[in-house]
């Protein structure tokens, strides 16, 4: 295998050396020095060059890449066929460059132009929104990878560029796993500053790689815009973390970092709640991405027990949210709990609202209750019988205090049995039209006074029942 010196030489010389048609006349970028531009990593090396006013990362290995390449291979055919913004262009040139006399593969991918994800974070940090922005759109760029089955497997601030647009693009894809790949060794497993404490137990390529460090990015890019002090107070710009770091992860809840983020907003609380619960998962295998947790809420339940009632009767309300950050109740009962039940008293007609508010969206549920006064009889009107010649009327008389009973129109005779409760026995009053007196009805029986007035010449006679105790006339 060529040594980081023959590479040199041979990206000095690209018109003899270099062996891929499509960059024919390249030429690379020389420090002024006179040396080659390069970046130089643990497995190769990365040269800029330029073709037809076109710029590539080219690299190179210096160390054996073995069955890699067959590896990369797929890896470059499968991102040029999903075609993401995210990925620069990828191309695999077998015996792409001559070292020190043997064919060795090469790999060239589009230059991106951009800042690094920290700078942007630098240059926004009294642009809340700026960032806010950024980390939206790093949350629908995991979505991306996952719809697409990708997981780059080494997120974290140096392998993440920013253009001046707010469009994020991906580099170094050495760490990449795609179906194909899954379950074959890792050849990189990222900084543990991102990374879930068992990443680097298990060895093994697999598309949850990314679950972690999306959460601990976005967590921190969302923690920064609410509160940018934390840039200077964890001296993020000199370190190789952006908020957390691994030894934050031992004891989370008792780190500095969870207390100075804590309480800062429902959106940091819930995250943080997420986080602690990858944080007692053994296995980053068995995490779910945390946008799973951040799916809209659903009121699978408002109910009330009536629809209509008469003011001053009580109503239930009963509800059952899910993924809700916060659920409240109008007319004064504010916030409440995600499920339960709860006994109003409505005085007038009300409508109520269950408002459930979510990561990213609030969804509001309404209830309209009719509620009508307290009804007030003030007469009831029976129809009246005529009576005609001799009738005979049986009254059983309840422990009500008054009885009117109104008779209209009766010729002849009148006869009236009367029962009030105290014994068994009836007796029996008659009168007639043309009795005005009525003095029969003065009688008392048990404790009963009876009168009957008559009106108008006795086509009105009104009977006034007073359950009254015995009195003397």
């Amino acid at each position: 295998m060529a040594n980081k010196q023959d590479i040199l030489t041979a990206i000095k010389n690209l018109d003899l050396f270099l062996k891929v048609p499509a960059l024919k006349g390249a030429k690379a970028r020389i420090n002024k020095n006179g040396n080659p531009f390069v970046y130089v990593g643990g497995f190769n090396m990365v040269f800029q060059l330029t073709h037809k006013s076109k710029k590539w990362a080219f690299r190179v290995w210096h160390v054996p890449m073995g069955e890699n390449e067959e590896r990369y291979l797929k890896i470059s055919k499968y991102l040029t066929s999903k075609k993401l913004p995210y990925f620069a262009e990828f191309i695999y040139d077998e015996k792409g460059i001559l070292i020190n006399g043997e064919l060795v593969d090469t790999i060239r991918m589009e230059w991106l132009d951009g800042m690094l994800f920290k700078e942007f974070i630098e240059k926004n940090l009294s642009n809340s929104t700026g960032l806010v922005s950024l980390a939206d759109n790093f949350l629908r760029m995991c979505q991306d990878l996952r719809d697409n089955q990708i997981s780059h497997g080494d997120l974290q601030e140096g392998n993440i560029l920013v253009t001046e647009k707010g469009d994020i693009k991906l580099v170094d894809y050495d760490s990449i796993c795609i179906p194909e790949i899954e379950n074959q060794k890792e050849l990189v497993t990222g900084l543990k500053g991102y990374q879930h404490p068992s990443r680097f137990k298990s060895g093994k390529a697999s598309l949850k790689a990314d679950y972690f460090s999306e959460l601990i990015i976005y967590l921190s890019i969302l923690g920064i815009a609410e509160k940018p002090e934390l840039w200077d107070k964890y001296q993020v710009k000199d370190t190789q973390y952006l908020l957390f770091s691994e030894t934050d992860f031992e004891d989370l809840e008792n780190s500095k970092i969870y207390k100075d983020l804590s309480g800062l907003s429902l959106k940091i609380d819930k995250l943080l709640a997420i986080l602690i619960e990858y944080l007692k998962t053994t296995l980053y295998t068995e995490l779910k991405p945390f946008s799973l947790y951040l799916e809209p809420p659903v009121i699978t339940t408002f109910t009330s027990n009536k629809e209509v009632l008469i003011q001053g009767s009580e109503i239930s309300l009963s509800w059952e949210v899910e993924n809700a950050l916060k659920v409240s109740l109008n007319n004064g009962v504010n916030e409440v709990e995600h499920s339960g039940t709860i006994i109003l008293k409505p005085q007038d007609n009300f409508e109520y609202i269950l408002t459930a508010i979510g990561f990213n969206e609030t969804v509001v549920k309404k209830l309209e209750i009719k509620v009508f006064p307290t009804p007030i009889i003030k007469s009831i009107q029976i129809p009246i019988p005529l009576f005609e010649k001799t009738t005979n009327l049986g009254v059983n008389l309840p422990k009500f205090p008054n009885i009117e009973l109104g008779i209209n129109k009766f010729s002849n005779n009148l006869n009236v049995n009367f029962n009030n409760n105290a014994d068994s026995s009836f007796e029996e009053i008659k009168f007639n039209k043309l009795d005005k007196n009525f003095s029969n009805l003065n009688e008392k029986k048990g404790g009963l006074k009876q009168v009957f007035q008559a009106v108008n010449n006795s086509s009105i006679i009104s009977k006034i029942f007073n359950n009254q105790p015995n009195e003397k006339n």
